[in-house]
This record gives C-alpha cells, structure tokens and sequence, in this order.
C-alpha cells in the first residue's frame, strides 16, 4: 500500500507529523494545550473524524507471545502497521522470563513497523482507582517496564484501559500525563468469541474427561453451531460481520493477539481492500483528520 502525502486540517503533512513522533504529533492534530477545553477535558477519542479511506486496527493485552509476534509479521509482511496495547505485566513478563524464541519480542515489533500505547499494568478492573492509584500501581510501572523494553525515550500514543472503562480518575490521569485516552469504534468481539469457545470446550471436557472432545460436536459460538475444530473459522466470520456492519473511515478497530484474530488477518484485509480502506497505526491516521 502506497502512503501520499496529506495535510492536515492544521497545514502539518504526513512526513511533518510523523518526523514530530506521536506525542507530539496529538498535540500538532488536536491541539490538546492550545485552548481551555482541552486543558480542563480529557481527549477520549473513540475514532479519528477523516473522509479519507482509512481506519486503525488496534490490539490489546498481547499476553500470547505466540500469537502476537505471529500476527505482527503477517502485517508486517503486507506493508501495515499496528497501533498495539499490551498490559504492563505482559511486558515485564517478556523482560523476565521470555519463552524461547521471543526474546527482546518489543524492540522487533517496534522495528517492524508497530507502534505502541499503554495499556496500564495490572488489567484489573479501575471503576475505584483513586488518580494516585492509578498512578502508582498501573501508569508509572507500566511506563517503567516499556521504557526498559524500548528505550528511555518511549512515549505512549495513548492510554487505553482495560475492558475500556473510563472513570474521572483516569480522565484526571490521561491530562496529568498529557496522553489522550484512546477507545474504539468497531469492537471485532474476537475475545468474547474465543472465550465462548474456551468455556464450552472446558465444560465438554469437565463432562466426560474420557472422551474430551467427542460429544463437543455442538458447540454453539457467536449464534452458529460448530465442532472444536470450525469454531475459530467460526469466529473469523463473527469477526468479518462486525467489520461489514460498522467500520467507516476513520474507525478505530479492536482485536486482541488471539487464534481467531491471526486467522482473521488475511480475510480482513481482503475486506479492507474491496471497500477501499486503508490500515494505518493510529499516529499516521491522525494526519487525515478533518
């Protein structure tokens, strides 16, 4: 996929953005401390307002490593960048402890091409962190462990909490580090998938231990019935009509480093490309905003 040249609605084009980095590339796009608005409101931005064809896809957690370098090569293989959100513990785990084979796993995703925002550390429900909660055991170890994965000089493109809740602590917590909060717009529910598909398989088994799998025939996954077998294929096709139903330019899209979400790669983009749409990280999607 060709990348042009493009101006944003504040006269930065596309080289210029990207030469800023994404810190300051929000800052250029958004504005985010030229005005009182911004500096009294958390930017939470749940998809980039553009006419041009273009979307972000986004993953979250990364606690595979497995899958996530596998789905991060595919994409890199094809020319597109990923916006990724791993939990802070799925880091330090790949700091401490990598499985063989995937050492120094984010230096190599950085380096093919994937962009990185925060995903806090702990993935614990936050509804009643108090700010200085959150700064404590989940922002500053999160930031801790990345910058010792990717340099000194790592900056987020964004937080995204967990399960996507945003409170007025993390609202207080996104202006403290002048980070926007990035959600999205187009949930694939490839994790909602695969945990239908896990539990019913774990039931099946806790069944008849035996016979784990063989009355398993009649799974039911995301409204379709499938074996053990179909049911990722089952999932990508979830994942597809989510994408046929919602995704407009622009669209900020959430998947999780999974079975369903790696297979759903090739399909995805097959669809991307008969719609016209283009996958950007988030940082370059921002230079097409209107």
């Amino acid at each position: 996929m060709a990348f042009t040249e493009a101006k944003t609605n504040r006269g930065i084009s596309r080289r210029q953005l990207l030469r800023l980095g994404a810190g300051a590339a929000l800052g250029a796009v958004f504005g985010l401390h030229q005005d009182a608005a911004s500096a009294n409101s958390a930017r939470i931005i749940r998809h980039v307002p553009t006419n041009a064809r273009k979307v972000c896809l986004t993953y979250d957690d990364l606690w595979s490593e497995y899958y996530t370098l596998r789905i991060a090569r595919e994409y890199s293989r094809r020319h597109v960048g990923l916006t990724l959100f791993p939990a802070g513990i799925a880091v330090l785990n790949n700091l401490r402890r990598p499985n063989a084979g995937y050492e120094n796993l984010y230096p190599r995703l950085r380096d093919m091409g994937h962009e990185f925002g925060c995903h806090l550390f702990t993935h614990r429900e936050i509804n009643d962190f108090s700010l200085q909660q959150l700064i404590d055991e989940e922002m500053e170890p999160t930031l801790d462990v990345m910058r010792r994965a990717l340099g000194p000089g790592f900056r987020p493109v964004g937080i995204r909490p967990p399960y996507g809740r945003v409170t007025e602590a993390l609202k207080e917590l996104s202006l403290r580090y002048g980070i926007p909060l990035i959600l999205w717009g187009l949930d694939s529910q490839d994790a909602i998938c695969a945990k239908e598909y896990e539990d019913k398989a774990d039931e099946g088994a806790a069944a008849n231990s035996n016979e784990v799998f063989a009355n398993l025939s009649d799974l039911y996954v995301n409204d379709a019935y499938c074996s053990v077998n179909q049911c990722p294929e089952v999932c990508v096709k979830a994942i597809l009509n989510n994408y046929e139903t919602y995704l407009r330019p622009g669209t900020i899209i959430l998947h999780h480093a999974l079975k369903s979400s790696y297979l759903a790669i090739q399909p995805t983009l097959d669809l991307l490309q008969d719609w016209n749409m283009q996958p950007l990280p988030f940082s370059q999607l921002l230079a097409y905003s209107a």
